[in-house]
């Protein structure tokens, strides 16, 4: 008997996704299965399979879950919505998942890349797409000239990020990082107004003071 059409439970999905958040943790991307997962969620593969194709289907809303997609943010100003873009970027790369998991995830869609379109789509699609609708409000409000590339402006903000990710011996993501992020996007969009919330300086007397970074 075929169960296709049987309801899904929105609870066996947050069960799926808090497990794969887990054993990610715990030990890695690259030694969590499906398997381990079922077990972990209290479900079973059917189950998961009627939410997911693999593993890898499953980053993509978990990160939704962790840390949205951005597309609520507006602050009024082109800084400061670029300021709570990277600060929102600087939490999702120091999420353990993310930390813990981004190289073998990346590894294992260069081994298949069919399974990175779940995504682009769910995750990486909507949070670049929503750049471009900052710049536009900043056009629009004369901040910056019209034309500007929202592909560009998005990997200025999340390479560096991701470089200090997958890249073994570079620093954490930190407030310095996040800061010059911001300064370099501006300086790509030709800003000339005011930057004062972006604090450089603060960010790196505050590290090297050991106080708390607020980036």
């Amino acid at each position: 008997m075929s169960h296709a059409g049987r309801p899904r439970k929105p609870s066996t999905d947050q069960d799926i996704l808090r497990a794969v958040a887990e054993l990610i943790t715990e030990r890695g991307y690259p030694r969590v299965t499906i398997d381990e997962v079922v077990e972990r969620a209290g479900t079973n593969k059917p189950a998961f399979y009627r939410r997911f194709r693999s593993l890898t289907d499953v980053v993509p809303r978990l990160l939704a879950s962790r840390h949205g997609t951005d597309e609520d943010i507006d602050t009024g100003t082109i800084v400061g919505d670029l300021v709570e873009v990277q600060r929102r970027q600087r939490r999702l790369f120091t999420d353990p998942v993310v930390t813990r998991g981004f190289a073998g995830w990346l590894a294992d869609i260069d081994a298949h890349p069919e399974r990175g379109a779940s995504f682009l789509a769910e995750y990486l699609g909507p949070r670049r797409a929503y750049t471009q609708v900052i710049l536009d409000r900043a056009a629009a409000r004369g901040e910056i000239a019209e034309g500007a590339d929202p592909g560009w402006i998005a990997d200025l903000l999340t390479g560096p990020l991701i470089m200090h990710v997958v890249m073994p011996g570079l620093a954490p993501v930190d407030s310095v990082l996040v800061a010059r992020s911001v300064h370099a996007a501006l300086d790509a969009l030709g800003y000339r107004g005011d930057r004062s919330i972006v604090d450089l300086e603060g960010a790196v007397s505050e590290q090297r003071s050991g106080a708390p970074d607020v980036g």
